[in-house]
């Protein structure tokens, strides 16, 4: 009987080189760090996202709080938020405005120009009562009819100046007085 090798019979032996192999491994770990950075720049991205997110609902949180209080005409009057948390760092103004919206100097005429206008404090508490905020009526006691509000997230830096950065957020408000 005679037996012949595989070589001999032309057929020939199925798998991959050595070298193949060393090129596909090559290539997935090319591809592997090329999704691993983009992974994560996307989370680092999403983070950031978040983080606005975060900061742009609580700024609208605290504006509601502030329109929701001066609903009531007392606080309105006085200027005043009582009951509220405010987050550190976040700062609350308000600028008094005359009847057709134009920022107004205590001495009830219009700022020119608008920013001349004081722009003042919101004196707020944790407490049910509070004081009036400074600049809260004009010269002679009157109330203005309307007030704009803007509330800005932050962190307080050197002499309580505000810092803003890339997630910051600041809402303006324009409130009417209640009616009495």
């Amino acid at each position: 009987m005679k037996r012949t090798s595989k070589a001999k019979s032309g057929a020939h032996e199925q798998g991959f080189t050595i070298i193949e192999i060393l090129v596909a491994i090559a290539m997935l770990g090319i591809l592997a760090a090329v999704l691993t950075a983009t992974l994560t720049g996307s989370l680092s991205l999403n983070r950031q996202a978040q983080r606005q997110l975060d900061t742009t609902s609580n700024v609208q949180q605290v504006m509601e709080n502030v329109r929701n209080a001066w609903n009531v005409l007392g606080n309105y009057d006085s200027a005043c938020v009582p009951s509220i948390n405010v987050p550190a760092g976040y700062t609350i103004k308000f600028i008094n405005l005359s009847t057709r919206a134009e920022p107004i100097k205590q001495d009830n005429t219009v700022a020119s120009p608008p920013t001349a206008a004081p722009v003042n404090t919101l004196n707020t508490t944790t407490s049910a009562t509070c004081t009036a905020s400074a600049n809260a009526t004009l010269n002679g006691g009157a109330v203005p009819t309307m007030r704009r509000v803007v509330v800005q997230s932050g962190t307080l830096g050197a002499g309580n100046s505000q810092v803003t950065g890339p997630q910051d957020v600041a809402l303006t408000l324009d409130i009417l007085r209640p009616v009495p």
